[in-house]
């Protein structure tokens, strides 16, 4: 084999191995246009697992089509990947949670209204990454390690949340480096990196959004397109760009 081809063949192992590495897989997808919840999921309300017409399946979902997740007689509906049917172990050290969410309806009743959007536990239920939208345009955040509080008094802007628009919701947690990332509509709202040893991948639950931790709010909402990854998403259908240092000739041979 000539010298060029055996650069390149060596080059694309290279390229393949890497991509593999790199690779994420979608461990769930819900996008409630059917009408059944996947078996993994529960409906929840406080206490309790929530049955219809506690809930229901609001036409048109996002894009205007299919259907979603609506809270219905009780405003604090959501759905939770329940330690019962929790993958254990968890299959990497990442996890990734996305899903779009709307407020048809919202009158602000308190200060704070304490309305929980994403709430995972981990380590047991001793660790956690807690996200509760405070009012409109703010999201309240903090975190745990083992019992013990290692964030809080966290506000950040997430302007229009109530406005009666799809607003996308990305959460990313690496659990051996205590990395906590959210983005808001696409734009990046927190970065934290806590350290080693203060998280393990032990999941027990998922709360996709949560409960209204005040009393009873007034409002209805909307969730759509639930995604969990066991990493960040990479892109499936872009080839990869091969290094400049690689030369490639064709060498004609009899």
């Amino acid at each position: 084999m000539s010298r060029t081809k055996t650069v390149l063949f060596i080059s694309l192992i290279f390229l393949a191995i890497g991509c593999d590495a790199l690779a994420s897989t979608r461990l769930l997808y819900e996008n409630f246009n059917d009408k059944v919840l996947d078996s993994r999921l529960v409906p929840r309300i406080y206490g309790a697992i929530a049955a219809l017409p506690q809930y229901s399946y609001a036409s048109p979902g996002r894009g205007g089509t299919g259907y979603s997740f609506a809270s219905g007689t009780v405003a604090a509906t959501w759905v939770q990947w329940p330690s019962s049917a929790m993958l254990k172990p968890w299959p990497s050290d990442e996890m990734y949670v996305s899903f779009w969410m709307r407020y048809p309806k919202f009158v602000n009743t308190d200060s704070h209204e304490n309305i929980k959007i994403f709430y995972p536990h981990w380590n047991g239920i001793s660790s956690y990454v807690h996200y509760a939208m405070s009012s409109s345009n703010v999201i309240y955040y903090s975190a745990n390690s083992n019992n013990t509080a290692i964030d809080g008094g966290v506000w950040l802007t997430c302007p229009n949340q109530t406005d009666g628009q799809w607003h996308h919701y990305e959460f990313y947690v690496k659990f051996s480096q205590g990395i906590s990332r959210f983005w808001y509509d696409g734009v990046l709202k927190l970065d934290r990196r806590y350290g080693t040893g203060k998280w393990t991948n032990d999941v027990s639950s998922i709360d996709v959004p949560s409960m209204d931790g005040e009393e009873p709010g007034t409002f209805t909402r909307q969730t759509d397109d639930l995604e969990i990854w066991d990493g960040m998403p990479t892109p499936t259908a872009t080839p990869p760009t091969a290094p400049k240092s690689v030369g490639v000739r064709i060498i004609r041979t009899s």
